[in-house]
């Protein structure tokens, strides 16, 4: 058995694939999803990281931003 990725042009189409899956000669795969909204990097990352880390980081970034302020001036 061999699988393969196959991109349907039109409605005659599909109808021909289903029509070659109810005589069990292929079996319809769903696809994974590719036409769903991709989602925003901030959702997908969103709980990698602890809030107690983020809170951390950000004190440090501030930390950094007041230190390159200092060195400009």
């Amino acid at each position: 058995m061999q699988v393969i990725m196959v991109e349907v042009k039109d409605s005659a189409g599909l109808k021909i694939l289903q029509g070659l899956e109810q005589a069990n000669i292929i079996k319809l795969l769903p696809s994974k999803g590719e036409d769903a909204k991709p989602k925003k990097l901030s959702e997908r990352l969103r709980g990698s990281i602890s809030k107690e880390t983020a809170r951390q980081m950000q004190v440090e970034v501030e930390q950094m931003r007041k230190e390159w302020q200092l060195r400009d001036s």
